[in-house]
């Protein structure tokens, strides 16, 4: 299977470079002695040279002399044309004889620098394109909207893009430095739906890195009708989750903890609700989505395989303005305006999920049919709050808060009679998570040329698991003997950070970006287990694990910088250095880590793109072998447990066959070190001091291909992913401490999953019906059963008697899941009332009930005789999910 998916990555590069072959490389073979320039050239043309010319700027006193056979054209046409005033250049797909341009006396440069904003809410626009036409050079705007650039004096077109806007051109003259404000039309709806898509509105791509637009976005398929970037990005090449988002994200091979999610440049510890099925970002709080899958810019780091860089909205500086959604998931409301006349803005949402409403009454239905009782209630809930206001034209102030919470309850107990003994069972299962984060952000403009930004960060993540199961024998009303096995889990992180970034542009051909960091972070993490023969009361459960409050910390420094340069005509690239070091109880770690990214443009629809990163990570996340609910418990670096580290090697290329179709291809391969398993269970309570008594250092690898091809075309528009991944790792035997896993033998993580297919489809059908279908389908991901748990005794023919804790030693991820796959479709409707938009969704995920693995579980139940009974349970969470979601937006 290797060979066939390297074979087929082969011969699709070669196809694409056949496709995007210069006309410089073309063979042509002459012998000519004294014969005319004009006779030359079409004897090149006739044996199929592009060329082109015009007969009158030949000079017809040019002679030439020439022997070539099969050699190139670009190596030919400078012997044939030397001496004269005639040039060449590219123009597509042809190569045109041209005058050379008389010299010009140098032109003085100039600063052009502004903002790009959008038009109807003055919000500033991140990752706009600014270009000069004639100049063919460009530069983007940063994530706070602000560009510069260095042009000659003269006539000048600015050409300014950005995804989900309309295109604008601005022409004018330079004379002297200009500041220049642009503002951009949201792509807005035509009721001419031929036009209804403009180029790469759903999603732009480039080497590793995805943007998505978020108000196309939400019209494809989605749970519940809620649209949501983690499982948007599920459906995109390299990036892999288990079902229905659960277990965690891998990228491009790595570990679920080599993930950095950015909300407003504050790192977020868990982003996810509902164990993966929503994510902690609200899409109506979302101003842009960028995801790094590995080869990330020395600007971005502390994490080795990806980068999600999420913006939430400034505010509208114009008008007050709100939007309320109303579904079977959740309920949410979004109000925005200005402050001060237009000197700045707030933002404000909330969310809730409605969860809760469904899963207790069905789940209790369900237990009492199967003869238990108890439920499984859970919900969730978030808050967004951002303000910003210009303290004058080069200072602006920015706070931003975000605060949510996960709560989890599951409950199961039975019973059963034993002649004159009466047996209860009971398991509870209670973890709550959650994030705080606040920043305070000042923007400077020191010049025109350099842009400074200072942020000052704290966030607080929270985990707290606790499961209980009790056996309780009574004769009569009186409880005879009792027995509990109780374990907790517990994760606290405080960080508090400042950092200042530094935007630098003097030069047309170069942008520099460099700046420092300094984080303080505070663990505490803890494991407890306990067992009691016949005394467990609501004290001791609250006083168990009171030891757990000494924390570990450590101090990490960052320093990085980067050019961001232009080569020619033809290559772009990015090179850098970030610099990380950490402070951990007496111990130094210092990491250099270079990043290299080039980009080659041949023509205007093929590309090529090469990339060598080193990242490192000061973090590990301690990971219990288990089947059932995820228990994570985030740790520093140690002198025991070092950075992680990885090195990621990556190449591909972009081309366009037409203007309406896009295909991205690349590969990547990734060596990583430092990892750590988190064996769990060995020890009988886990702190912040002796977690390294319980965790092996390894290695991995990853590599793997992706394919991704875009089409907006007419009243269609959508994309079609596949990912081939393989990532394994390998923990030898060694002389350090820690278990020995899985016999010092290679094996698949959690989330290695072999191939990968998405399909996304939108259709726009009229001016206010879309539909929308959306098709997935995994083979199975890897996983092993628990390495820890617990075993009831119970004597032949009597009641259960005990509850003991056994040790179970598996080969890890040995097994495969069943495949995964579902369908899913919506229609959307949009209507408008008294200037009110109003949004109705209706559709189903899983369309054809398939009942996909979410993970296994070992149940005791009773079986007949009564007699307890361990068996493997598959948990399905949705086998089928309507989507009906109504969405009002008013101003």
């Amino acid at each position: 299977m290797r060979k066939n998916w390297l074979l087929l990555f082969v011969l699709t590069f070669a196809a694409t470079a056949a496709m995007g072959q210069s006309p410089l490389d073309d063979r042509v073979s002459l012998n000519a002695k004294n014969q005319p320039l004009k006779q030359v050239l079409y004897s090149m043309i006739d044996q199929g040279a592009r060329l082109s010319f015009s007969n009158s700027i030949l000079p017809s006193e040019k002679m030439i002399s020439i022997t070539a056979e099969n050699e190139r054209v670009g190596d030919v046409l400078p012997i044939i044309l030397a001496g004269t005033d005639l040039s060449i250049e590219l123009v597509g797909a042809q190569i045109v004889i041209v005058r050379k341009a008389p010299p010009q006396p140098a032109k003085q440069q100039y600063t052009v620098s502004g903002y790009v904003v959008d038009v109807e809410t003055g919000e500033r626009i991140i990752n706009a394109t600014i270009f000069e036409e004639k100049k063919r050079t460009g530069t983007y705007s940063n994530e706070f909207g602000y560009f510069s650039m260095s042009l000659p004096e003269g006539p000048i077109e600015l050409m300014v893009s950005s995804l989900g806007y309309e295109g604008d051109t601005i022409n004018f003259t330079l004379k002297s430095k200009r500041k220049l404000d642009i503002a951009l039309r949201p792509w807005i709806l035509s009721e001419v739906v031929v036009a209804y898509f403009n180029d790469s509105t759903l999603l732009q791509s480039k080497a590793g890195e995805i943007e998505l637009n978020l108000e196309q976005a939400t019209k494809l398929p989605s749970l519940a009708g809620e649209t949501d970037i983690l499982r948007l990005a599920y459906t995109l090449p390299g990036i892999q989750t288990g079902a229905d988002g659960f277990g965690g994200i891998s990228v491009r091979g790595g570990d679920i903890d080599q993930n950095l999610f950015l909300l407003d440049g504050v790192p977020v510890y868990n982003a996810t609700h509902g164990l993966g099925l929503y994510s902690i970002y609200n899409t109506a709080a979302v101003r842009s989505a960028k995801i790094m899958k590995g080869n990330f810019p020395a600007q971005y780091g502390g994490r080795v395989s990806s980068i999600w860089d999420i913006q939430t909205k400034e505010g509208n500086t114009k008008k007050v303005q709100g939007e309320l959604e109303l579904g079977i998931g959740s309920v949410q409301v979004a109000v925005e305006g200005p402050l001060r006349k237009g000197k700045g803005s707030w933002f404000l949402s909330g969310r809730r999920s409605l969860l809760d409403f469904l899963s207790v009454p069905i789940s209790k239905r369900l237990r009492e049919e199967d003869g238990k009782n108890g439920y499984l209630k859970y919900y969730f809930s978030d808050l967004n709050a951002k303000a910003n206001y210009s303290l004058s034209p080069k200072d602006r102030l920015y706070l931003s808060i975000y605060k949510g919470k996960d709560n989890f309850l599951n409950t199961i107990s039975q019973d059963r009679w034993f002649t004159d003994t009466f047996s209860v069972v009971t398991n509870e299962e209670v973890i709550n998570w959650g994030n705080n984060i606040t920043s305070m952000r000042w923007n400077h403009l020191i010049s025109e040329n350099i842009f400074a930004n200072v942020t000052a960060t704290y966030s607080n993540y929270f985990y707290n698991s606790e499961e209980l199961v009790d056996l309780d024998l009574y004769k009569g009303d009186t409880r005879i003997t009792r027995d509990a096995f109780f374990q907790k889990y517990q994760s606290s992180i405080n960080d508090f950070g400042l950092k200042t970034d530094f935007d630098f542009t003097a030069y047309s051909n170069h942008r520099f970006r460099f700046g420092l960091g300094y984080t303080q972070h505070k663990f505490q993490p803890g494991i407890v287990r306990f067992e009691e023969v016949s005394i467990f009361d609501e004290e001791i459960r609250d006083t168990i694990g009171a030891f757990l409050k000494n924390p570990l910390i450590s101090t990490e420094y960052d320093v990085y910088v980067q050019d961001e340069m232009k080569i020619g005509r033809h290559v772009n690239a990015n090179i850098g250095i970030r610099g990380s070091a950490l402070s951990v109880k007496g111990k130094w770690f210092f990491v250099p880590q270079p990043r290299l990214i080039f980009n080659v443009f041949e023509g205007q629809r093929v590309s090529y793109n090469l990339s060598v990163t080193h990242n490192s990570q000061f973090l590990h996340l301690l990971s219990p072998t288990n089947i059932g609910l995820p228990k994570d418990l985030w740790v520093s670096a140690t002198k025991d447990a070092p950075p992680q580290r990885a090195w990621q090697f990556s190449a591909g290329t972009q081309f366009k066959p037409k203007s309406w179709l896009s295909v991205d291809l690349e590969a990547y391969y990734k060596l990583l070190s430092n990892v750590i398993y988190y064996q769990g269970g060995t020890l009988e309570a886990v702190n912040a001091t002796n977690w390294q008594d319980d965790v092996a250092l390894g290695k991995g690898w990853a590599y793997g291909a992706e394919l991704l091809v875009k089409v907006t075309r007419g009243k269609m528009g959508g994309w079609a992913s596949y990912t081939y991944g393989h990532s394994d790792r390998q923990f030898e035997q060694t002389d350090t401490p820690g278990p020995i896993v899985n016999n010092g033998n290679r094996y698949p993580i959690r989330l290695d999953r072999r191939h990968n297919f998405n399909l996304q489809y939108l259709y726009k059908m009229s001016h206010s019906w879309e539909f929308s279908a959306g098709f997935t389908y995994g083979t199975g991901t890897a996983f092993t059963f628990p390495s820890v748990q617990f075993e009831v005794e119970q004597p032949i023919g009597g009641a259960p008697t005990e509850i003991n804790t056994i040790n179970v030693i598996t080969e890890l991820n040995p097994f495969r899941m069943k495949p995964y796959h579902r369908l899913d479709f919506s229609f959307n409707h949009n209507f408008n009332i008294r200037s009110i938009n109003h949004t109705l969704k209706l559709g189903v995920y899983n369309a054809y009930f398939r009942k996909n693995p979410v993970y296994y579980y070992l149940r005791d139940s009773f079986d007949e005789v009564g007699k307890l009974n361990r068996e493997v349970v598959q948990v399905s969470l949705l086998r089928i999910f309507p989507t009906l979601r109504y969405i009002m937006e008013f101003k």
